[in-house]
């Protein structure tokens, strides 16, 4: 059994770890494939083991300016949502920046790296985790978007939101629980004024916001 040795880390933020292999390494030693163990809900604990047999048992030392990383690569999932679109001119019609309805379901690959702080407090031994995140992939989903006489160049009267299917790509960063980027897509106007909606598969580029599902 791999138990050879572990190292305890308090008052590690909870959402953040899950029970996985992690590559793991302290100040400017190389990064080697660790299993974490995640006991914050029942002993407010990390445990960590070494995961393959080639490598040495892992004894952390816990001090003050002894930093401890810890890097996860993945596919994930993600909700994905764009607040805003920007649309180019087309057909002489000026550039949009729209707010309308949408969301996407995003499939990526994802890089974390997690970063273990350790302070001194009159208080005793304290330490914050920082993590940041980088993931690149596809989305595909739905929403709506405003049909004029504008968008259309006045082939239709009617004013209406009409119901769009979406793709695209996103690069999207995270820093903790927050998961924001930059996509660039194009929608497709599902009803009967398809054939004249001059934005009708055009680029567009928008922000986006994701919500990790997995």
């Amino acid at each position: 059994m791999l138990l050879a040795s572990c190292g305890t880390l308090h008052e590690t933020p909870r959402y953040q770890f899950t029970d996985d292999e992690y590559q793991y390494r302290q100040k400017k030693d190389d990064y080697q494939v660790v299993y974490v163990d995640n006991q914050l809900e029942e002993e407010d604990t990390v445990l960590i083991y070494p995961a393959r047999k080639a490598f040495s048992p892992v004894f952390p030392t816990i001090s003050p300016g002894v930093d401890q990383y810890f890097l996860r690569r993945s596919f994930h999932l993600n909700l994905l949502t764009i607040p805003f679109k920007f649309r180019p001119s087309v057909e002489g019609f000026p550039s949009q920046l729209n707010s309308s309805f949408n969301g996407a379901l995003f499939f990526g690959y994802r890089l974390d790296k997690f970063r273990l702080h350790y302070k001194s407090t009159p208080a005793g031994m304290k330490n914050e985790m920082l993590h940041w995140g980088l993931s690149g992939g596809v989305f595909g989903g739905f929403g709506s978007t405003p049909i004029t006489p504008w968008t259309t160049a006045n082939r239709t009267m009617d004013e209406y939101n009409g119901f769009v299917l979406s793709r695209g790509v996103a690069v999207m960063g995270s820093i903790n629980r927050l998961t924001v980027g930059l996509g660039v897509g194009t929608d497709y106007l599902t009803d009967r004024d398809k054939d004249i909606w001059i934005h009708q598969n055009k680029a567009w580029y928008g922000l986006t916001i994701g919500i990790n599902l997995n």
